[in-house]
Order: structure tokens, then sequence, then C-alpha cells
């Protein structure tokens, strides 16, 4: 019998948005949730301003295989990463979008799901709190808000692995801060046993 395929995360930006961060502390938490995990991340050539992303795969059992082609969640921080990732969302999947970044969202993505997030995440967080250096903080508690996959505690207690002890309750503040921003949760479909396109 066939694994069942993960979930999966790609959390996508450019260099020096601090979006891999966010997966390695998405993937942490969901680690301590007691969930097979796989965190894979990749950098274009240039450290800052490049194409960069993140990706968490997650399941109740065992990962046959590292990499997946489509995403049941998708958070994009730039343009450049919308338009590279935006046919990788699976149907009717959750896509999250910092408007501070995304002039433009392709038309395709009203095709593909209609479960879109789109807020100036970025902005938001330079007006809460003086610096939107937490802004991927906020990505996070908006991300287990809208996707109900990890539990808010679980993401603090991972932040706090990761970061030094003095920005802890600021980046505390900026996770509760994403969970407000976020009117409605939506429940990952679980996938068919036997659909394991792009998982093998």
């Amino acid at each position: 019998m066939p694994l069942h395929p993960p979930h999966s995360v790609r959390i996508s930006g450019i260099g020096g948005q601090g979006n891999v961060l966010m997966g390695i502390i998405l993937a942490d938490a969901l680690v301590s949730m007691g969930l097979w995990v796989v965190q894979t991340q990749s950098y274009g050539a240039q450290v800052r301003g490049g194409l960069s992303y993140c990706d968490v795969l997650f399941c109740k059992e065992p990962i046959d295989y590292p990499k997946a082609n489509n995403f049941n969640v998708i958070y994009s921080m730039h343009q450049i990463a919308v338009n590279a990732h935006i046919n990788l969302l699976k149907p009717n999947g959750i896509l999250i979008i910092d408007s501070s970044y995304v002039s433009n969202l392709p038309k395709e993505a009203f095709r593909i799901t209609k479960k879109i997030i789109m807020k100036p995440i970025s902005k938001l967080t330079q007006e809460r709190f003086g610096t939107a250096l937490p802004s991927n903080m906020v990505g996070l508690g908006i991300i287990s808000k809208a996707s109900n996959i990890i539990k808010p505690e679980a993401l603090k207690k991972a932040m706090k692995k990761h970061i030094k002890e003095k920005y802890h309750k600021l980046n505390e503040e900026a996770i509760d801060f994403g969970i407000s921003l976020v009117e409605k949760s939506y429940t990952l479909k679980e996938e068919s046993r036997e659909f394991i396109r792009g998982f093998e």
C-alpha cells in the first residue's frame, strides 16, 4: 500500500525577507506535534534580491520522497515569487500574498482557488511594531490561522529555538498579530492514498 502523500507548504520571496527562517521554524513546530517532516530550501544566485523559497512537507506517516511538485499552501512575499510559483498551487489550495511587494496577482490564481488571503503584511507589521523585521513571524501566524496546520504555541516554542532571547516577546506578539489578521480558516483536504502524483 503506498504511503500517504504529505501535505506541502511553499514559503517564497526574495533573499533577505526571512522566508527560509519561516520554513525552518514551521518545520520544527510540526515535528514537535509528532509529525514526519521534510524541510528544504533554495536560493537564487543573489544573496539579497534573488528568488528564494523554503518547502515544508509533513505527514502522519513517513515521507518517502523529499520534494513536492505542487502545494497545499503557498505563501508569497514578493511579485517575483508569485510569478514563479502561482502555477504550483494545488486546486483549491490556500494562497497567501504579501501585497506590500505584490502589485499584480496573475489571473490564473483565481482559476486555481478561491482561498486567497492578500494583505499588505510587511506594511501592517511596520505600522504595528515600528519595524518590518518580524513580518516573517506575522506570516507564520497567518499560516497558522488560515490553514489550521499548526498550533500557535508550537510555533512560539519553535521560534524561541531559532531567535535570540531578547527578540522573543516581539516575535510572539508578531505571531499573534498575524493570527488576528485572518478572518477565515480553512482545512487542508486529505489526499487519497491512491493519488501520489507529484510525490513519486
